[in-house]
């Protein structure tokens, strides 16, 4: 579990440069406050910047050191629950990484109030009825390029079904597809926005900005097919682990292409722009702008913009005042929901009840029969058997642990390279040497288990 501490120490470093983007002043905004440029310099709020950047690096190293101790701490415990620190430990990460920057708003927001510092907005607002014309519906990208994409899903669906992959799979196939359908709908009923007085200037804008969704949607979601296709063909041993490699190469490729994209669409706007005089379609947004424990919320009940760009920055956020915000969050809440029952829920309902495994002795094989996984052995080839309540040191090199259940390639430092079948929760398990291969299997009951063992013993 050495690469969950490695992620992990991944997203600190993108959480710290992320933050450090809000120290700096860009478009009228230093830390979602509007201020005057001139007073960048003043003393009290270079103090605001330099503590907050000392704020910043303290987290940081105390991530690292986190990061550190937590390699030892995932080897101590079982998957189910390495996965929950790790999640766990996200969650510090992004509510401290908050703190600092909601002290340094507070203050800023206190000083401007202080010094009585306005920032005079011309505030229009200006419906482009050419733009908003059917005409707008055009665009270059064919949506025919998202076929690829959803042929690509299918034939993972199909192969999953074919050789009967881990139910746990499934879900994030089943997520691709909404994530792929859900843009599609989203980018169709993209907002149309007025940026100037030009009409023609408008048209282009709104054109180019509804075609950066499209090239990005449909890079992010064809690499993202091509990972999961060449995941579940190594799975299926069909694939070698440097196809994995070559594809996440690509992916972050894919990822790079994507930003320039979106860089690139920003500097031409900000170029066409520059000829016409901008209309401003922003109330002052102090008030606007929250911290919560995940960072900035934007509440808003009278912009019509559902996504609402951060000051000084390509990211993009909902406004909480609006109805697709509760959509969205009621969908994604009820997703993961779903996700956690299937991958942990139902596996442990299964347990408990005593219905996860079952072993059975038919026409002379060894017949294991499971709701994740189905297999037999050929007693004939059994050269050997062991039944044990430890199997040692040991990791997995495919297939699927949730704590619950385990199946796939293991290499114990007792028994080498093994094929698994467990119920986890259940410390007795009968190793099986073959002609073949080495297999380790078990019941969810411990003493049905030890009963098992003694019926193969009898057969030998």
């Amino acid at each position: 579990m050495w690469y969950l501490a490695l992620i992990l120490m991944f997203i600190n470093i993108v959480f710290y440069y992320s933050s450090k983007r809000d120290s700096k002043y860009k478009d009228g905004n230093l830390f979602l406050v509007t201020i005057p440029e001139y007073t960048i310099e003043s003393i009290d709020v270079q103090k605001i910047i330099i503590s907050y950047n000392r704020q910043l690096n303290i987290l940081l190293s105390i991530s690292f050191i986190i990061s550190i101790i937590s390699i030892l701490l995932f080897n101590l415990f079982p998957p189910l629950i390495t996965v929950f620190i790790f999640f766990v430990l996200i969650f510090i990460n992004t509510v401290s990484m908050q703190i600092p920057f909601k002290k340094a708003r507070e203050k800023l927001l206190k000083i401007k109030k202080q010094n009585s510092w306005l920032i005079l907005n011309n505030i229009k607002y200006k419906i482009d009825l050419k733009a908003s014309s059917p005409y707008i519906e055009q665009s270059t990208f064919k949506l025919k390029h998202f076929y690829c994409v959803i042929i690509i899903d299918i034939y993972i669906f199909l192969l999953m079904i074919k050789y009967k992959a881990d139910v746990i799979i499934y879900p994030f196939i089943i997520l691709q597809m909404i994530i792929l359908l859900t843009g599609l709908i989203f980018i169709k009923k993209l907002r149309i926005q007025t940026f100037c007085e030009n009409n023609e200037a408008n048209i282009m804008i709104n054109l180019n900005r509804k075609q950066i969704f499209y090239d990005c949607l449909f890079c992010l979601t064809l690499s993202d097919a091509l990972f999961n296709l060449v995941i579940q063909l190594y799975l299926l041993e069909m694939f070698k682990f440097i196809y994995i490699i070559f594809v996440t190469i690509l992916s972050f490729i894919t990822t790079i292409i994507t930003l320039y994209k979106i860089k690139d669409y920003h500097n031409k706007k900000t170029e066409l722009l520059s000829h016409y005089n901008e209309c401003s379609y922003s109330l002052s947004s102090d008030d606007c702008w929250k911290i919560g424990l995940m960072g900035p919320a934007y509440y808003n009940p009278y912009d019509p913009r559902t996504l609402v760009s951060m000051p000084g920055g390509m990211q993009l956020t909902f406004n909480t005042a609006k109805k697709g915000y509760r959509y969205f969050i009621i969908g994604f809440i009820s997703v993961i929901l779903c996700f956690l029952i299937l991958i942990f829920g139902y596996p442990y309902y299964l347990d408990v009840t005593n219905n996860i495994v079952d072993l059975s002795l038919q026409n002379n094989k060894i017949i294991v029969t499971s709701e994740f996984y189905n297999f037999d052995i050929d007693i004939t080839k059994i050269e050997r058997l062991e039944i044990t309540n430890n199997l040692g040191d040991g990791k997995r090199i495919n297939g699927t642990d949730t704590g619950i259940y385990a199946k796939g390639k293991y290499r114990f430092e007792k028994y080498g390279d093994c094929k698994v079948y467990l119920a986890s929760l259940h410390k007795c398990y009968i190793i099986i040497y073959t002609e073949d291969d080495i297999y380790i299997i078990n019941d969810d009951n411990i003493e049905d288990t030890k009963s098992f063992y003694q019926q193969l013993k009898t057969k030998q």
